[in-house]
């Protein structure tokens, strides 16, 4: 039987915020392709610099970047705070994916159910 040994703490930091990343950037991704092709009707063909300044630009990648920034903190704290340890990568960004998807629904404001008869009741 192979001894296992955990991730050291840098791959687990990583890893889990590579988790939380990929749970910020899928929609973003997914949005981006649904609208590529009416963008890829232009006469001219943007460079791909030209294409990665215009998304920055288009989806605020200064908040992004904030965010990102916020995630490193997150995963930090995370893994030094609460002790994990994990032996797999795979394990530890699941484990980023989960933990960003429940401060996500702890922290975020949650709507009221709009009033589908419009009586007020």
């Amino acid at each position: 039987m192979q001894d296992v040994t955990a991730l050291s703490s840098f791959a687990t930091i990583v890893w889990v915020l590579a988790g939380i990343l990929i749970s910020l950037v899928l929609p973003v991704a997914v949005k981006t392709l649904q609208n590529a092709r009416s963008r890829l009707e232009a006469v001219r063909k943007p460079t791909l610099w030209e294409r990665i300044v215009a998304a920055w630009k288009q989806y605020g990648g200064n908040k992004y970047l904030m965010i990102f920034l916020a995630a490193v903190v997150v995963a930090v704290v995370l893994v030094f705070l609460l002790g994990l340890q994990f032996y797999t990568s795979r394990d530890a960004a699941l484990a980023g994916f989960a933990w960003e998807s429940l401060v996500n629904k702890l922290f975020v404001k949650q709507q009221p159910p709009d009033d589908e008869d419009g009586d007020g009741d």
